[in-house]
């Protein structure tokens, strides 16, 4: 389970009491109401030190920000949309890469370890079920699942599509960038008590 769009120390509390397993952290985005300096991420990957893997979220068309953000937060992974080369990225020190998808879309998926089937992009629109899962069931890579995706339907998701994982954002906010700790704690236990067979 991986929870993204952290932007505040007291967020990362949330998703570290959850037991996430993963929190993603949008740098190169500045539109977006979750988007982060270098530097803020930094300060949140130090602070989850021991716990749930931080991974980033770029954007490969800006290669010198990918390359800042490998060196000064060092990150378990990187979610990287865009162009990008996954050797380099592993040089920097990258251990998971993750390529986000659409369903009718064809990318480029050498090098990388896992898909995101990401619908949505941070709008909170649902996810399509059924095109869900038959893509889960063709994917020659592991799949996580997002898109709309909170407290109250990520259960059956997971039972039906039966992904590597879920990845949340809007679904378990308050209000933009902002993170409910209600609802980040009710999405990973539901996803996890969905998760066994």
């Amino acid at each position: 389970m991986k929870v993204c769009g952290i932007t505040r120390p007291e967020d990362l509390k949330f998703v570290m009491e959850a037991g996430a397993d993963a929190f993603g952290m949008v740098i190169g985005f500045p539109r977006s109401p979750r988007n982060l300096t270098v530097e803020a991420a930094k300060r949140l990957a130090m602070e989850a030190a021991g716990g749930p893997m931080p991974i980033t979220v770029l954007n490969g068309s800006q290669p010198r920000l990918v390359e800042e953000v490998c060196s000064v937060v060092e990150p378990h992974g990187v979610q990287l949309y865009g162009p990008g080369d996954p050797t380099l990225l592993r040089s920097m020190g990258v251990n998971l890469l993750i390529r986000p998808v659409s369903i009718n879309t064809e990318q480029p998926l050498d090098g990388y370890d896992l898909v995101l089937l990401d619908q949505s992009h941070g709008s909170g629109r649902p996810i399509d079920l059924e095109a869900a899962a038959r893509f889960v069931k063709t994917s020659r890579l592991p799949v996580i699942v997002s898109g709309g995706l909170g407290p109250e339907n990520v259960a059956e998701i997971v039972r039906r599509l039966r992904p590597f994982g879920v990845d949340a954002s809007s679904g378990v906010e308050s209000s933009p960038g902002i993170k409910d700790g209600v609802k980040v704690k009710a999405f990973v236990s539901r996803a996890r008590e969905a998760h066994v067979f």
